[in-house]
């Protein structure tokens, strides 16, 4: 390895504890920095490193973000990556380290497009990145192999030139504004080789420059997706840019269930790892999510293989050990109406035919708010669902739907902690109105919170 060490130390924001009393400022460690010195561009380089939150296995690796102009750049991503990873129930992106190179001379390293094929020193500061930086990161941290490239204006056309020159080193990128329409032969070539470069996942976030309309990968290998903001200039967009493009980058790295099992959640990671070739653990808070919603549907031994599972990755800590307490004391099984209601087959068009339409009504909360509710019940994909607008403000859908013997209409949608909210609405014989009761089932009520009281409705046809 060409790149040496030199020196390092904390990168730290100061925060005041005190106001007026002039109190001693806590400090909030957000990385390191380190000062490589490469031999390819003969000067010392900075690098800006934040990495995850530690683990106490070592097990566990991460991918790295390698993004550019750090000097601007470097604060907004470790804010969106901790945001994506740790303001939801379940990660919208992996933990990651976040590696920013600093600029020296910025229009040699990362020439603008009229001069990226007039010089030799792009291909210098790529020989950089990858003979020097890359390697010295996968030394000295837990890695999993799989690279993402982050740039913005002429870091986005950077970043471009970067992955075309070796995909499987960097698979993923977010070209930010990218001026790649700016030079016509430029433009043409490069989409040319992105629209070649199987295994390539691109997210081009635009708001002046970008690609437009050039790239067109439809019957080609590539991975390409393209999101046009707007009330945003060419210089104000990356912030933006970088929360858009790593959660439109990752669209597939969070399970369509918070309550999978242990054997569903490792079949999917299993095919992330063997779709990015890289490694993709079940990550921890979804295995900590999933042993929670199982554990309030009292699923006792799924709950339990999900936290053995936990502990042997991550190691136990408070929060694995205050569910498995949880677990442990299920002295009753999951109820059977719950499994019932989730696997029951879609209705037949004849079944389903007298509640189609417009629906109107009041859902009334005993002790709580009357709700306001418009809804429809719609096919989609081969599947009926009740699509509701609540308060006309929020919108849901239905997770199960379907006609019971008695010929009432059964829906719901799975509660937070666990089991399902359930409605039965039985249809007036003009065929006007539906009336009936919400109840929560399958949920494990704790010892010191009350019983679900059954809600009642009445929805009239629009």
């Amino acid at each position: 390895m060409t790149a040496i060490l030199k020196y390092s130390f904390l990168l730290f924001l100061q925060v005041g504890t005190g106001y007026s009393q002039g109190k001693k400022a806590d400090k909030i460690e957000i990385g390191q920095t380190i000062i490589l010195h490469s031999k390819i561009l003969s000067e010392d380089r900075q690098l800006l490193v934040y990495s995850p939150k530690p683990s106490s296995s070592k097990k566990v690796s991460y991918p790295v973000i390698y993004l550019f102009d750090a000097e601007s750049l470097f604060i907004p991503a470790v804010g969106v990556v901790n945001f994506l990873n740790y303001s939801s129930y379940l990660p919208q992106i992996p933990e990651a380290y976040v590696v920013g190179i600093v600029n020296t001379k910025r229009d040699r390293d990362m020439p603008v497009p009229q001069q990226i094929e007039k010089t030799t020193a792009v291909q210098n500061f790529y020989q950089f990145l990858s003979q020097e930086v890359t390697p010295y990161i996968n030394k000295n941290f837990a890695t999993s192999g799989l690279n993402i490239l982050a740039g913005h204006s002429q870091g986005g056309l950077f970043v471009t030139y970067a992955a075309l020159q070796n995909p499987a080193l960097f698979p993923f990128v977010v070209a930010m504004d990218a001026p790649m329409a700016v030079t016509k032969s430029v433009e043409q070539a490069y989409a040319k080789q992105l629209m070649q470069s199987c295994g390539l996942k691109y997210v081009s976030i635009e708001a002046v420059y970008g690609w437009k309309d050039a790239v067109r990968p439809e019957g080609n290998c590539l991975d390409f997706s393209r999101l046009v903001i707007t009330g945003e200039s060419h210089e104000t967009m990356p912030y933006k840019g970088l929360y858009e493009g790593l959660k439109m980058l990752f669209n597939d790295y969070w399970p369509s269930s918070k309550d999978m099992p242990l054997q569903k959640l490792e079949a999917y990671y299993t095919s992330l790892q063997t779709k990015y070739k890289v490694s993709y653990p079940i990550p921890a808070r979804v295995l900590l999510e999933s042993a929670k919603q199982n554990i309030g549907q009292s699923n006792k031994a799924i709950a339990l293989e999900l936290l053995n599972e936990y502990e042997k990755v991550y190691g136990s800590g408070t929060q694995s050990e205050q569910l498995r307490t949880k677990a442990n004391a299920l002295a009753k099984g999951p109820d059977e109406r719950v499994a019932s209601a989730l696997t029951h087959a879609s209705p037949s068009d004849e079944e389903i035919k007298p509640f189609l339409g417009k629906w109107s009504g009041v859902v009334k909360v005993p002790g709580g708010t009357d709700t306001e509710i418009d809804w429809e019940v719609k096919k989609v994909q081969g599947k009926y669902l009740m699509e509701s607008d609540v308060m006309k403000q929020f919108k849901t859908q239905s997770d199960f739907l379907y006609v019971n013997e008695k010929k009432e209409l059964v829906w719901g949608r799975k509660h937070d902690g666990g089991g399902v909210y359930l409605s039965l609405g039985q249809l007036s014989a003009d065929g006007t109105m539906i009336t009936g009761t919400e109840d929560l089932i399958g949920f494990a009520f704790p010892p010191d919170m009350p019983p679900f009281k059954k809600n009642t409705f009445s929805f009239k046809r629009r």
